[in-house]
């Protein structure tokens, strides 16, 4: 029996790419905004977007809350085997999402005028208030798209499809910028032109996942697939909880963005604020590839938490740290050696404008060290349904540290104001971890002596060898001598088919196995392979029942399948996954 992990990487890799470049055609879409404006407005355009940004924080907390944390529980119940909770969650949680989404563009565009001045925007001159307010009234009515645009994606990574959501967010991201040079640059309609070019972007990147989850031309159905199950308010309301351990942040973000625009608008004017407008969106380059390695990171830790893989777990969190310090540390560094280009780039071009706008560019680049480590934290945390760490992360470097620091730079120079970013990223990251110190290591995510795992490369001893643990392991956790005996013979029946299935092929059938002792003296057995497109039962049953022929693999299949309490397969980033409960 050989303990390498043979899986984890590959499967990792597989989410990573595809989240990654929607994550760069996000960040550039999210400036393309601001991008455009300040080019055609200037300060006064960067200023206006910055008035608008507490908005966008209020949706990504619902829309991420509930995205992240309907697609976690997703994760869970497919790694349990349990398909049909997990397809009725994933509506139930887009209709959610859809319902606040109109709730939310009917309430802001009826007191637009109000939200505004409590934003800070009625202090600002005239044309930068009409600005404003032409921004928030479009962004607000496409709120419903918003829900719908950014909850999808989580799931279908779930899924098992990250190419698509990848795909989809870039396709939408590149027809967003395409959209503001032309509305904004080409047909001069302004700050409008950035709304809808906004807009556009979102509904073209809906309709290219929509195939995906609605039934074929034959009425086939995918697994994700939308459907009218009952209303469940407890189901909905337990994930947005799981997903608020992260998506909270957002609330602070939105108190922060509210102090520094009030306290910018007072001591610098319209052009201290666009600065700060620049910093936030140029932040995008760099956050947004550490929450992209999060995206890639969240389902499968999801998946093997529900499997009980600690060590695919250590080797996905591995894989997270590594690939988001290359991506984010260079995009910081990029950042931080051509800070006048980004400067032009949005538009500042006065010698006062570009002089503050590079130091603050280089001190957020600092910060992102700390903010980056975090942000893999908290998903981790969260997948574990330790809500409590990630929220308390969230809470320190979004509202606990931030809002204090704010305030505290809020009485220095201008020049000293950006500090705040590593300040706070360093300050929030070193009391989380005093906190875990202080509190001590504390119970383990699950009972690791309940489950028994192993990774195999195909030899008939080696899977001789894991049934005689199995059913060492049965026993110990006083499972019955006949229920014993069908736990070892499914993983014995199921892996040579899998290895008979695949002689023929050159490449080595490589196993990984996870058996975990249930409450009620029940086992559930996980067992993933390397090989094509192959379900042991639905394949071996039918080639059991053909008149010409007697195939013995396909009886012992079909006993364990008589045996079992319930059975899920699926082919999940490109491997087989068997669940089956005995």
């Amino acid at each position: 029996m050989k303990n390498k992990d043979l899986f984890t990487s590959k499967m990792f890799h597989r989410l990573l790419t595809p989240s990654l470049l929607s994550s760069v055609g996000l960040a550039f879409a999210d400036m393309a905004d601001a991008v455009v404006v300040g080019q055609r407005m200037g300060a006064a355009g960067l200023a206006a977007i910055s008035f608008c940004l507490p908005f966008y924080m209020i949706l990504n907390v619902l829309m991420l809350g509930l995205g992240i944390g309907g697609s976690s529980r997703y994760s869970r119940l497919l790694g349990e085997g349990k398909p049909k909770e997990a397809v009725e969650c994933f509506n139930r949680i887009m209709r959610a999402g859809v319902l606040l989404g109109v709730f939310l563009a009917v309430g802001v565009n009826l007191s637009a005028e109000t939200i505004l001045c409590f934003f800070g925007a009625a202090s600002s001159d005239p044309a930068v208030y009409a600005a404003s307010r032409s921004y928030l009234g479009i962004i607000a009515s496409g709120a419903p798209l918003f829900f719908i645009n950014y909850e999808i994606p989580y799931f279908l990574r779930s899924d098992g499809r990250g190419r698509l959501s990848g795909a989809g967010f870039l396709l939408g991201s590149v027809t967003d910028i395409l959209a503001s040079l032309l509305f904004v640059i080409c047909f001069d309609w302004g700050i409008r032109g950035a709304a809808w070019a906004t807009l556009l972007g979102v509904s073209v990147s809906i309709l290219s996942y929509l195939p995906s989850i609605l039934p074929g031309r034959n009425g086939e159905k995918h697994l994700l697939c939308l459907s009218c199950p009952s209303p469940c308010l407890g189901e909905v309301f337990a994930c947005f909880k799981t997903g608020a351990a992260t998506s909270s942040q957002y609330i602070f973000q939105m108190v922060f963005l509210l102090i520094a625009n009030n306290v910018l608008i007072r001591i610098a004017g319209e052009d201290g604020v666009a600065v700060f407008d620049m910093v936030q969106n140029a932040s995008y380059l760099i956050l947004y590839l550490y929450e992209g390695t999060a995206r890639a990171m969240q389902p499968l830790l999801c998946t093997f938490y529900g499997e009980r893989n600690a060590q695919a777990m250590d080797r996905t969190l591995q894989l997270g740290y590594r690939s988001a310090f290359i991506a984010g540390g260079l995009a910081a560094a990029l950042i931080g050696i051509f800070p006048g280009f980004i400067c032009s780039l949005f538009g500042l071009d006065s010698q006062a404008g570009k002089e503050l706008g590079k130091g603050a560019l280089r001190l957020f680049g600092l910060s992102s060290f700390f903010a980056g480590t975090s942000v893999l934290l908290e998903t981790y945390y969260q997948s574990v349904e330790e809500e409590g760490s990630a929220f308390l992360l969230a809470c320190l470097r979004g509202w606990a540290v931030l809002v204090p620091c704010t305030v505290l730079f809020s009485f220095t120079s201008l020049s000293n104001f950006f500090w705040l970013y590593p300040v706070c990223e360093s300050v929030s990251l070193f009391l989380f971890f005093l906190w875990r110190w202080k509190r001590g290591k504390g119970a383990p995510v699950f009972d690791g002596k309940r489950v028994l795992s192993a990774n195999i490369q195909g030899g008939n001893k080696d899977i001789a060898r894991v049934t005689e643990e199995v059913g060492r392991f049965c026993r110990q956790w006083e499972g019955e001598h006949r229920q014993a005996y069908f736990v070892s013979l499914a993983v014995e029946e199921i892996c040579m088919a899998i290895v008979e299935k695949n002689k023929q092929e050159e490449k080595t059938v490589a196993l990984q196995i996870t058996l975990i002792a249930l409450p009620e003296h029940e086992f559930e057995l996980h067992i993933r392979d390397n090989t094509d497109i192959f379900n042991p039962f639905s394949l071996e049953s039918a080639k059991a029942g053909e008149k010409n022929g007697f195939d013995m693999d396909a009886l012992g299949v079909m006993v364990i399948k008589q045996q079992a309490k319930d059975y899920f397969y699926r082919n999940y980033q490109g491997f087989n996954s068997l669940v089956v409960r005995i």
